[in-house]
């Protein structure tokens, strides 16, 4: 079995010790508003909860926005990882 150096590992069907995480994604310009940073967290086959900022507020605030938005209290930004240039995975604790 692999392991991460925090513990993490593949249990067959999940990887045990890992965190939720919110994906940012940079959204364009359209004719209707500016450029965005758009966050999205799925909870399950039938939720996935969203926010948007203006781009320069960055992504780790578009996070925090859904956060907020969803009034998750107890959660926090844990770590964050490039995927490309212009999307993001924050995880959450």
């Amino acid at each position: 079995m692999t392991q991460t150096q925090t513990g993490q590992s593949w249990t067959g069907s999940y990887v045990s010790g890992s965190h939720p995480a919110i994906v940012v994604r940079y959204c364009g310009p359209t004719s209707a508003r500016g450029s965005r940073w758009f966050a999205s967290l799925k909870r399950d086959s039938e939720t996935t909860w969203r926010a948007s900022v203006p781009f320069e507020d960055g992504p780790l605030l578009a996070a925090q926005a859904l956060l907020d938005k969803q009034n998750l209290e107890g959660w926090r930004l844990f770590d964050c990882a490039s995927i490309d240039s212009n999307t993001y995975a924050v995880a959450v604790s």
